[in-house]
């Protein structure tokens, strides 16, 4: 186990007691992860509803402000408010102040400080005793310095990453630890609110069972308040689980297949496309260039992918837009890591006469095939992504060059761009130019988020200031937009071909949303 602290990284205290804090998760989330379910009665429904659909901030605000919803007046619960007798107004009649039992009544039974009835939309809480005196407990509290979430103190917030520190992808950790290290010194420079951000790095090989170890360290040992630029493997359910369930932001999760669900996790923040929707948009861009791409109206296609999880996301999205279209697949090849029989498949290529060759694997795979195409003076077109194939594509034979098609989440890096990321990281190369992108972007994001949530800093102050953004610069070459039911930051991609000299790249095409996509 391997884990990299900066050495000023001090344990955090939480400011809250124990029956605060689980008084705030039933405020903020309706549960408590150490307390049963939680239900609630609601005039004219019949049978309890789960309290997660009726939070309490889900109407009083995250910090107790209250709120306008259509007519109704939704009233604050900070303690200056509740305490204190109200006189009636045309917004409301008179009340007296609460006290402890006058508030576990409105709580449990709907009735105010006066004996009054409160709205019928306000629900009756099924709750014991004790959770009601928690509750109370936090409602002391609410809105005030103290009421903030794990890694805030008075000057510091502390932020963590999963990241292969060893094993086969550490060198592509190492580099994305010292991307974000060098982005921090300079938001550091100023701060953001008189605090400093710290990021703890723990080793999870990038394997899954080890990144979940290493996300359970960042959270119940280094106590972080989110997780920024943590490397996402395949097989993550129980990650994803763990972050909703304590409502612990996550930002550009370092993946090429985003996990997204309907309706999203809202602790999730995502960058880029992943390749399923990258391969949807390059069939795309296939069937409405037939004609000049192969020179034929209906090509025939060959499908070579090695399996994979991240292979098998990018195979549906090739058999979604495949369908969409009415494309003719001849060949459906499958290999497994190592396994690539290239001249059997070459030979069944030349034998079906395919025009078109969607590929998916990795570079080395690709330039093998080029070649045995080239030997056989074979050139159908050859259509994968650069987050696939990598810089390795520029090693097919010269005569394919021009008959390599790619698609990308994100403009390709010019050479100052490079120049700017090996400053950043103190590092003469970067194992991935496209991962050390996505870190640098994280931070500019998570920095600009905690500049909008403001000093009174939580987790769902963050997510807000997220959702809010709106074709976001992250400082790393793309912008985002997100909201309330998005959690990708870009839906569309771009498609280049190859040139054998610098740039090496040139687009082809806008950018483009895949068909069928909203």
């Amino acid at each position: 186990m391997m884990c990299l602290a900066q050495p000023s990284t001090a344990a955090w205290v939480d400011p809250l007691t124990p029956e605060e804090r689980q008084g705030r998760n039933l405020y903020n989330n309706g549960k408590d992860r150490f307390s049963d379910h939680v239900a609630i009665n609601l005039q004219g429904v019949e049978g309890g509803i789960p309290a997660t659909l009726f939070r309490c901030a889900g109407c009083h605000g995250y910090r107790g402000e209250g709120s306008q919803e259509g007519g109704l007046r939704v009233p604050p619960l900070i303690p200056s408010a509740l305490r204190r007798a109200r006189e009636g107004t045309s917004a409301g009649r008179s009340r007296a102040g609460y006290t402890d039992e006058a508030l576990a009544r409105a709580i449990t039974q709907g009735i105010d400080a006066s004996g009054h009835a409160l709205q019928a939309s306000m629900p009756r809480f099924q709750l014991p005793p004790d959770q009601v005196a928690k509750l109370i407990a936090y409602l002391n509290r609410i809105g005030d310095e103290s009421d903030t979430d794990p890694g805030v103190s008075s000057d510091v917030v502390t932020i963590g990453a999963a990241l292969p520190l060893t094993g086969p992808l550490a060198q592509i950790g190492r580099d994305v630890t010292a991307i974000m290290r060098g982005a921090l010194r300079r938001v550091n420079e100023q701060g953001v609110y008189g605090r400093r951000i710290e990021l703890v790095v723990e080793d999870s090989r990038g394997e899954p069972a080890q990144t979940a170890q290493a996300v359970s360290r960042l959270i119940d040992i280094h106590q972080v308040f989110a997780l920024v630029g943590t490397f996402e493997p395949a097989g993550n359910t129980h990650i994803r689980e763990r972050l909703e369930q304590d409502q612990i932001p996550s930002i550009f999760p370092l993946t090429q297949s985003p996990q997204l669900s309907d309706p999203p996790d809202r602790s999730q923040f995502y960058a880029l496309p992943g390749f399923d929707l990258q391969f949807r948009s390059l069939v795309d861009f296939l069937a409405s260039r037939t004609m000049p791409l192969t020179g034929t109206s209906q090509p025939r296609l060959a499908l070579v992918h090695r399996n994979g999880d991240s292979n098998n996301d990018a195979l549906r999205g090739v058999l979604e837009q495949v369908r969409r279209h009415g494309l003719n697949v001849a060949v459906n090849y499958e290999y497994s890591p190592g396994r690539l029989a290239v001249l059997a498949l070459v030979a069944q290529l030349e034998q079906q006469e395919i025009d078109a060759v969607v590929f998916l694997g990795d570079g080395e795979d690709l330039v093998s095939v080029a070649h045995e195409l080239g030997r056989r003076r074979l050139s159908p077109i050859v259509l994968s992504a650069i987050g696939m194939v990598g810089p390795q594509a520029l090693a097919v034979p010269p005569a394919l060059l021009s008959r390599i098609f790619l698609v990308t989440p994100i403009a390709p890096p010019t050479e100052r761009e490079v120049t700017n990321l090996r400053a950043l990281s103190g590092q003469s190369s970067l194992a991935s130019i496209g991962f050390a992108r996505m870190a640098q972007g994280a931070v500019s994001l998570l920095a600009e988020s905690l500049k909008q949530a403001g000093r009174r800093l939580n987790r769902q102050a963050i997510i807000d200031a997220l959702e809010a953004c709106r074709e976001q610069d992250t400082g790393a070459g793309f912008s985002v937009t997100y909201g309330v039911h998005r959690r990708l930051g870009r839906v569309a991609s771009q498609i280049v071909g190859l040139m054998p000299d610098p740039p090496y790249v040139s687009p082809l095409t806008g950018w483009m949303v895949p068909e069928g996509e909203p």
